[in-house]
């Protein structure tokens, strides 16, 4: 049954089913959700390779297909499960969360039939942070933080559920001049590579804005990289210019080990 009191959570209701009028095409992957798609590989190439600098896995693991074995993660916002999936695939214990439960239907139904450990909940941050204080290793919010409504509070949301020296892996669009010409207009409403209306620039979020709100809860931001979409190879790769797009990974501090 659908939450009573959606309204009073840190959720954009109008883009939550605005997204969930394709909730049967996000599987395809040369549909609406293309980009994210395309995206996973460096998605999972930049969650690896943290994960590598903070020790939390060896360096020499890196290429094993089981990669992230016995590491909880929380993908926030995870739609219907694209990336979840793929983290699971590397033997990570996946926590898929996400308001929309027509979304959570469809992440159940395409993991049906694997043997992948993921566990899809259709659940608000603010709820789960409640019962699930510093439990995970690392939380991914990828393509979420540009449509919630209140960033700071979502931001702090997360931190909660994150272990001491845990990561926090963040993909979202820079709200810049550039980005508002070549995310919102060129392929939103040029390339159609964005499903129209799903993002509202105004919205965007700058690193800087992110590392100043993960500071507060001593998440220190230890990489910031810039990606970019080429368009006739649908790949994305890393861009040293963070203007368009980036990833963001910040570590809690262990406060113990500081003293």
């Amino acid at each position: 049954m659908e939450s009573s009191k959606k309204n009073d959570y840190n959720v954009d209701v109008k883009n939550m089913k605005h997204l969930e009028t394709v909730s049967e095409e996000w599987w395809d992957p040369s549909g609406t959700q293309i980009l994210l798609h395309s995206m996973n590989p460096i998605r999972v190439d930049f969650i690896c390779n943290g994960l590598i600098s903070t020790g939390m896995i060896k360096a020499e693991d890196r290429n094993n297909p089981d990669v992230l074995k016995g590491l909880n993660i929380l993908d926030v916002g995870c739609g219907a499960g694209v990336l979840s999936e793929a983290l699971a695939k590397l033997n990570a214990n996946v926590t898929g969360l996400e308001p929309s439960e027509e979304l959570i239907r469809v992440a159940r139904d395409h993991i049906k039939g694997q043997s992948l450990n993921v566990d899809y909940i259709a659940e608000y941050i603010e709820e789960h942070s409640i019962n699930n204080p510093d439990k995970y290793d690392a939380i991914v919010a990828s393509e979420v933080v540009e449509h919630v409504p209140d960033q700071r509070a979502f931001l702090l949301e997360l931190t909660k559920c994150l272990k001491p020296n845990g990561s926090i892996f963040i993909t979202t669009p820079n709200r810049t001049i550039v980005s508002w010409l070549l995310v919102k207009i060129i392929s939103e409403y040029v390339l159609n590579i964005i499903q129209r209306g799903s993002h509202d620039w105004n919205h965007f979020i700058r690193p800087s804005e992110v590392e100043k709100i993960l500071e507060e809860k001593n998440c220190k931001t230890v990489s910031v990289r810039g990606i970019w979409y080429t368009v006739f190879l649908n790949v994305f790769n890393y861009l040293k210019y963070t203007g368009i797009h980036y990833f963001l990974q910040a570590v809690k501090q262990d406060n113990k080990k500081q003293k």
